[in-house]
């Protein structure tokens, strides 16, 4: 009898330190596995963020438009924040930030017949890179020593690289792999993904510091997500979201835990 009164004051505790329910609109852009108007629940990513929200007791409807303009609108406060977005410092500028909920490995793209190898960012001095405008790994490759060429999508990107116009691109392997099974056999057959990944980068949520009440509803969106990775149910629904395997930065939850 003690035990269950003292779960019930802790649920009644914890209900208690969430914010009232909010109905918050996200922004993503088309990105599967992870997140796509046409996919399942709209993708793993944003089934994981609805859920976390969910056990918060709010409510999340995502948007999707191309990514340039999404980032505009939360920067604006249109819309409440980003679904997914690996962290820049631009971005930090006009939105807070979730802790990371997933990793993702960025991996280069290379034609089979090339014998390209990557170590280290100097390897990739005097190449051509096809890269996409607005993402968060264009950093890592400001030198004026790489040559960058910038498209919309890494269709694009695929498609170029198969005829020789760039001499690499890179992408989220999920994505990557997903991609180049869409396209047709003999672009598959011409370019592969090198293994040894270029940078491995955590995805988190985003909130518009426009929005109301924006870190509290993190702090909510932190709270459950660190309850589920410490109780095993968190690892469980990436597992069963994602054939392939998916983690989180289990070291930066232990840290969160001991504050």
């Amino acid at each position: 009898m003690k035990l269950k009164c003292a779960l019930i004051v802790i649920t009644f505790l914890f209900s208690c330190s969430m914010l009232e329910a909010a109905k918050l609109k996200l922004g993503g852009t088309e990105w599967s596995p992870y997140i796509g108007s046409e996919l399942k629940k709209h993708g793993i990513a944003a089934e994981v963020v609805s859920q976390i929200f969910r056990r918060a007791g709010h409510e999340v409807e995502f948007v999707f438009l191309p990514w340039i303009r999404t980032q505009r609108l939360v920067k604006t406060g249109e819309l409440d924040g980003l679904a997914i977005a690996w962290f820049t410092e631009e971005r930090a500028k006009t939105m807070v930030y979730s802790i990371p909920y997933i990793n993702t490995a960025i991996v280069l793209i290379k034609r089979k017949d090339d014998p390209f190898v990557y170590n280290q960012i100097k390897d990739l001095e005097g190449k051509n890179i096809g890269v996409i405008r607005g993402y968060g790994y264009l950093k890592k490759i400001e030198s004026e020593k790489i040559q960058k060429s910038v498209v919309k999508s890494l269709h694009q990107n695929l498609l170029k690289l198969a005829k020789g116009r760039i001499d690499l691109t890179m992408e989220e392997k999920l994505n990557a792999e997903k991609t180049i099974a869409s396209m047709s056999e003999d672009i598959q057959n011409s370019i592969t993904l090198i293994e040894n990944p270029f940078e491995v980068k955590e995805l988190h949520i985003t909130l518009s510091k426009s929005t109301p009440n924006h870190k509290a509803l993190l702090d909510d969106f932190n709270t459950v997500l660190i309850s589920m990775v410490n109780d095993g149910s968190y690892q469980q629904m990436l597992d069963n979201l994602s054939p392939s395997p998916l983690s989180i930065n289990q070291s930066k939850i232990t840290e969160l835990k001991k504050k």
